[in-house]
């Protein structure tokens, strides 16, 4: 997780304990997941952020998302690539 967020990972641990602590993830074994209140959390997110959702990227053609997809991937990449020869 910290590598794909490329964040602290002091804070990293602090959100996921206050996560565990509010009782939205539960640890699996090794793995965490939601908890029925996470789950609930999230599909209230997603209720009230699809209608912004679909104001913003509606009407984009799909081949325009999928250029824009492609032009994303490669500035991720690179940027990735940077911040890997930084922390070299």
């Amino acid at each position: 997780m910290r590598d794909s967020l490329k964040a602290d990972p002091a804070a990293v641990r602090a959100t996921v304990d206050e996560l565990l602590d509010r009782r939205l993830l539960v640890m699996d074994g090794a793995h965490l997941g939601p908890t029925d209140a996470g789950r609930e959390l999230l599909a209230s997110v997603g209720t009230r952020t699809a209608p912004i959702s679909a104001r913003i990227w509606g009407g984009i053609p799909a081949e325009d998302l999928a250029a824009a997809g492609r032009v994303l991937a490669l500035v991720t990449e690179r940027a990735d690539a940077e911040l890997a020869a930084l922390n070299a």
